[in-house]
């Protein structure tokens, strides 16, 4: 993944697994020890590749972030539904699933903070503009 950060794969192979989640108990045994694991090996991979953001330019940041945009809508829903689910037997699966959002969570994030490349100095302009006009660094205009 280092030299293609698309997340479209692990995103949407664990998008298919959550598709499925079904709590019905017939089934749930053979549910849980497919997708807990798959679930955790998208986890990782994108936790690893977090790593690599920094290479991006904020072009190749925009690309992924639009296509991830499209992926979390659906998701969201999915962690709607997730967090209504207080069972004790889908514990684990909730908190592996939960665990795979926050990661989600975190690409987007950071993605965002690529794509806006201007977010320091937009952070700053308050600070400066106070500092700009104070009478106390007038001895500045000197120089």
């Amino acid at each position: 993944m280092a030299h293609s950060l698309s997340y479209s794969t692990s995103i949407l192979d664990t998008f298919s697994i959550l598709a499925s989640f079904s709590p019905a108990g017939v089934i749930w045994d053979k549910y849980e020890k497919y997708a807990i694991p798959k679930i955790e090996d998208a986890t990782l991979k994108i936790r690893g590749s977090l790593f690599y953001l920094k290479d991006l330019t904020p072009k190749q940041a925009e690309k992924e972030l639009k296509s991830l945009d499209k992926i979390i809508l659906v998701l969201n829903k999915y962690k709607d539904m997730l967090y209504s689910i207080d069972d004790k037997e889908y514990i684990h699966f909730k908190n592996v699933t939960i665990e795979f959002f926050n990661t989600i969570d975190l690409l987007h994030n950071n993605l965002m903070d690529i794509t806006n490349v201007h977010a320091s100095y937009e952070l700053s302009i308050n600070t400066l503009s106070k500092d700009w006009d104070s009478e106390e660094d007038q001895h500045w205009d000197n120089y």
